[in-house]
């Protein structure tokens, strides 16, 4: 050991004495610099103009992303001539020859670099103190998490580097042949990932990304694990090589060594990348990289084996990201949810079948789908014998109900199934998120929850693609939010007769058509038992509407709500939180917290009055001026719109969205009012205003979870974040630009001069 340190000692000496060592100390330190300066500038800025910052510790993140993706280019130049050096000036058969074992010739030269690998992090050292004293409650262990990572990193780079220098004398050779070892060490995880078993060795093997979980603030046991793993191989690689120059042994004894290295790494390393074996700590203050509380609820429910297919349909859309070559990439979407359950089971069935593509008709006119399967097999370089013919599909699992799309299956072992599915915006692909995977689950442990849309009287319509309907919010399985994708159970429902006892809460949208004496009956009947409702109402419908809610104390009132403005057509009603809906849904604190609202084409205002046993919270109203209630019917696309009190305008603030409760039967009911219609339509989710910051996605996902008292769709919001302040003011930043980007390389570039000054004096 004593050998190891005087070893290590004397090529730090070596190093420090080095031009080359300090010139990469300076240009490190100059890099970290300039890319701190310009985000600490973004977000002193952003202070001065008024706007709230969100997590100003993740600055942090991007600084050592940013450190992560330069890093394979300064090892090179430090490890180039650790050994080559002594190669090429006949020093290491001194070194052997002496009373030292190779190990310690190897271990004292990797010590000496991992020390200046330290020297590396004290840089950055010196701007976490800089956050520590000027950032609102730092999140000091993210930070440390991610300044391991980087160091793990340039270990394993120092490792690789080491054994490429004993390789050759030549040090410029050494320099490129670890930048080639380094991106092959990047670029393996892509290479066959066709092949089932190949795939998680190659996979694992690559150190593209392992750095970014600790970055993110999460240490992931694998991870870990790798690094250590990477460091060990390499090391005992280069205690070898130095061996075999001096002892003759045969090419098989030489290359089998080499050989049960590598398969005794690759056999620890397939070990600790199994879910059973993995263990996690998740450093952040809010555990930004851990399930909700909400989600992992639900998983520890998830008794029994659970297993998830993906069915992958080459006729359909965008299949491409869960073919074999995928897989790997793919699974990452559950990692999180492996973690709390790490015997959850994923494989993949592949087959093709009519998915109404019009794509295919378009690129393979008068093709069968064998022909163009095959075809499409071909062009992509995947074997046709892997997808199962459809009527083989269907004895496994019939998706013609999900229109033979790609899809997820989960299933427990006792039989319960759920669908989970792709989304499709703007014609791009999209995966679901923890909300909908949680969602899918709580299908499997839970009674969730059932929206009734009421029919019949020229409601909107949940299953048409008309600008008017609601399909997109509530049973488009193509769209992420939609209700059904959410977990709720979607039906369309009439009042031919009672409802069934498994609505929970029925949504009554604009009816165009009077409700008969039985019908309101049997409304009354779902009323009277506590159920929940969603009424919406619009101009010239209020005469059919108000017998619904006037139980409640409230009224549509007569007339129609205008907002003039010069861009915008009249009856659009920026509605915007109050602020007792804001202290009541934090959906609508956000919402006014980016001065945004909720956009209202054709929208009337609602009347209450205080009634026993109800409490009403105004949740949205419209502007505090420029709102008026108009009386007189109005043509807005070509009349001009003006305030005529002599009409009956009315002007004032108008509240359009109301949320009700009282105990029925010990139960809250509870009931929503809005006065409009058209903001949860299709035609409203598919228009862009660049005039109005509308956040109607907001209020309706807000809406059906205090609907459904607070079950769906899955809350993964975690804990607000308290680093939301830096304390550096506009002139101060001016001048810390200056330290970060002048200052310190300049006082890193005099140390250096200095101590080889002195060095050549002696």
């Amino acid at each position: 050991m004593k050998m190891m340190f005087k070893i290590a000692k004397t090529e730090l000496q070596s190093l420090f004495y080095s031009p080359i060592a300090w010139l990469l100390l300076v240009v490190f330190a100059y890099q970290v610099g300039m890319i701190m300066s310009g985000m600490l500038e973004d977000i002193v800025v952003r202070q001065a103009m008024g706007y709230e910052s969100w997590k100003i510790t993740t600055i942090f993140g991007d600084l050592f992303k940013n450190v992560q993706g330069t890093l394979y280019f300064y090892i090179p130049l430090l490890t180039m001539n650790m050994i080559s050096r002594d190669l090429s000036g006949g020093t290491i058969k001194l070194l052997q020859s002496a009373p030292l074992r190779n190990a310690e010739i190897v271990l004292g030269k990797y010590l000496a670099l991992m020390i200046f690998g330290l020297a590396m992090m004290g840089v950055l050292l010196f701007y976490v103190l800089f956050g520590v004293c000027t950032i609102q409650n730092i999140d000091f262990p993210y930070v440390l998490t991610g300044m391991l990572g980087l160091y793990l990193l340039l270990c394993a780079y120092a490792a690789i580097g080491l054994f490429v220098s004993s390789l050759t004398s030549y040090q410029v050779m050494a320099a490129f042949g670890t930048l080639f070892i380094l991106a092959m060490f990047n670029y393996v995880g892509g290479v066959w990932q066709d092949y089932e078993f190949v795939r998680d060795i190659t996979y694992w093997l690559s150190i593209r990304g392992r750095t970014e979980e600790f970055i993110y603030g999460l240490i992931c046991s694998e991870d870990v694990l790798y690094f250590l793993i990477v460091i060990f191989l390499f090391l005992t690689w280069t205690v070898y090589r130095l061996i075999n120059r001096v002892q003759k042994r045969s090419w098989t004894t030489r290359w089998g060594i080499y050989l049960g290295v590598f398969l005794v790494s690759i056999m620890l390393g397939y070990m600790s990348s199994r879910p059973a074996l993995m263990a996690y700590h998740d450093s952040t203050r809010t555990k930004s990289n851990s399930l909700s509380k909400n989600s992992q609820e639900i998983v520890a429910l998830l008794d029994g084996k659970v297993k998830i297919t993906t069915y992958t349909n080459l006729l359909d859309k965008d299949f491409w990201s869960t073919l074999p070559n995928h897989i790997n990439f793919d699974k990452e979407t559950f990692r999180p949810y492996t973690r709390f359950k790490p015997d959850m089971k994923i494989r993949y069935i592949y087959f093709y079948d009519n998915a109404n593509n019009p794509e295919l008709e378009e690129q393979y006119p008068d093709m069968s789908d064998e022909e163009r399967a095959k075809q499409i097999s071909e062009n992509y370089g995947v074997p046709f014998s892997i997808f199962l013919a459809p009527e083989k599909m269907r004895e496994i699992e019939d998706l013609s109900a999900e229109g033979n799309k790609t899809i997820r299956v989960i299933e427990r072992e006792n039989g319960q199934k759920a669908y989970l599915r792709f989304y499709f915006q703007g014609g791009w692909k999209d995966s679901p998120g923890e909300a909908e995977i949680s969602a899918a689950f709580k299908r499997l442990v839970s009674e969730v929850p059932t929206i009734g849309f009421l029919a019949g009287h020229g409601e909107r319509n949940i299953y048409r693609e008309g600008d008017r309907e609601y399909k997109r919010i509530s049973s488009d399985k193509n769209t992420r939010s939609s209700m059904i994708n959410q977990g709720f159970n979607i039906e369309e429902v009439y009042l031919h007769s009672a409802l069934p006892d498994s609505i929970d809460i029925l949504v009554i949208s604009e009816l165009r058509a009077p409700l008969s004496a039985g019908e309101m009956s049997y409304l009354q009947e779902f009323i009277n038992r506590g159920g929940n409702l969603f009424v919406l109402g619009g101009p010239g419908r209020q005469e059919l509407m108000n017998p619904i809610i006037e139980q409640f104390g409230v009224r549509f009132m007569p007339g129609q709500l205008v907002q003039p403005t010069p861009l915008l057509q009249a009856d659009l009603i920026q509605a915007i939180p109050t602020d007792e809906g804001a202290a009541y849904w934090s959906n609508l604190d956000f919402i006014r917290k980016n001065e945004g609202c909720v956009a209202m084409p054709g929208c009337v205002g609602l009347e209450y009055t205080p009634t026993d046993g109800i409490t009403v919270v105004p949740l949205l109203s419209t502007d505090t001026t420029g709102c008026w209630n108009r009386i007189v019917a109005t043509d807005f696309v070509r009349d001009s719109v003006r305030y005529m009190p002599e009409t009956g305008d009315q002007a004032g603030i108008f509240t359009t969205t109301l949320a009700l409760t009282r105990n029925v039967n010990d139960l809250e009911q509870r009931v929503l009012i809005v006065g409009n219609t058209d903001f949860l339509s299709n035609g409203e989710f598919a228009t862009g205003r660049r005039e109005v910051r509308n956040f109607n996605g907001i209020l309706k996902h807000a809406a059906f979870y205090w609907l459904s008292h607070e079950e769906l769709p899955v809350n993964t919001e975690g804990d607000a974040p308290i680093d939301r302040k830096l304390y550096v003011s506009e002139a101060a930043m001016e001048i810390w630009s200056i330290v970060f980007m002048v200052v310190i390389p300049v006082i890193l570039a005099l140390a250096g001069i200095i101590i080889w000054v002195r060095r050549r004096g002696r």
